[in-house]
């Protein structure tokens, strides 16, 4: 029975001195809390604006601000602002007002005759008074991250400008080349000088018809009658706008090609 009791009391001891050390111990990761001091120039919902010097800071408030004292500060009263860094944004752990403190009670001379009677003067405008602006800081749009952003933020320390990427080089595509279209002969008219192709004519009386060929028999002076077999298609211009039909006469403007002739126009003459 007492070696039992001995284990509990040791395991009780263990436990009591971890719990200790827990709370004894600081953490290694703590918060960095930053503090400032300046002027408040305006109010929001959630945040507060403070001029510091020729700058301005626009902090974040909210329930876990604490307020000394417990009241939030007035518009151009002086204060003391800690924060920390959030994501680059600034919230306000506490803020301590600066101004001093409402001046005691002091005596006065008695009031005037309760029988005196009062009147308005009017009075010259007085010119407005010029407050000095306050340009609030924009916001920092950038794919890294700035500097006060980071863990290491340092008050004071400029942060390094962004180094400009290079513009891509543009790259000049050659125009293409378009050919110039040859001009077609006319029927009738010789071919133009430079070209490789020329245009034959023959008259002759049509023997044949086929989808893609006519027969045509030429017979020239002195000479016996000779078929002559004419590949037409969809490229072929037939004057008037049809087909030939057996016994009419026509004129042909072909080129030969490969011992093959080639109609290009096919005019009926008679």
């Amino acid at each position: 029975m007492f070696g039992k009791y001995v284990v509990s009391a040791l395991a009780v001891t263990v436990s009591a001195a971890l719990i200790a050390l827990c709370l004894v111990v600081t953490p290694v990761q703590g918060y960095r809390i930053c503090t400032f001091r300046g002027t408040v120039i305006d109010h929001g919902w959630r945040s507060m604006t403070v001029k510091s010097g020729n700058q301005c800071a626009v902090v974040n408030v909210g329930w876990r601000t604490k307020y000394l004292p417990n009241r939030r500060p007035c518009i151009g009263e002086s204060v003391a602002v800690d924060f920390l860094l959030e994501d680059g944004y600034m919230k306000a752990t506490k803020v301590v007002s600066l101004s001093p403190l409402p001046a005691p009670a002091q005596c006065y001379p008695p009031p005037p005759p309760a029988s005196s009677t009062c009147r308005t003067v009017p009075e010259e405008a007085a010119p407005a008074a010029v407050t000095e602006g306050c340009v609030p800081p924009r916001a920092v749009c950038t794919t890294r991250p700035p500097s006060h952003a980071l863990p290491g933020w340092v008050p004071g320390k400029k942060e390094p400008a962004p180094k400009a990427e290079p513009k891509p080089a543009k790259k000049t595509v050659p125009e293409a080349k378009v050919p110039k279209p040859k001009p077609t002969p006319e029927p009738g008219e010789p071919a133009p000088p430079g070209e490789k192709q020329e245009f034959k004519s023959l008259t002759g009386e049509v023997v044949a018809s086929s989808p893609k060929s006519l027969s045509v028999r030429v017979a020239e002076e002195g000479e016996s009658a000779e078929v002559v077999a004419i590949r037409v298609g969809l490229k072929t211009k037939f004057i008037p706008f049809r087909r030939p039909a057996v016994g009419e006469r026509v004129k042909i403007d072909y080129r030969a090609e490969n011992g093959e002739k080639f109609g290009y126009t096919v005019q009926v003459v008679q």
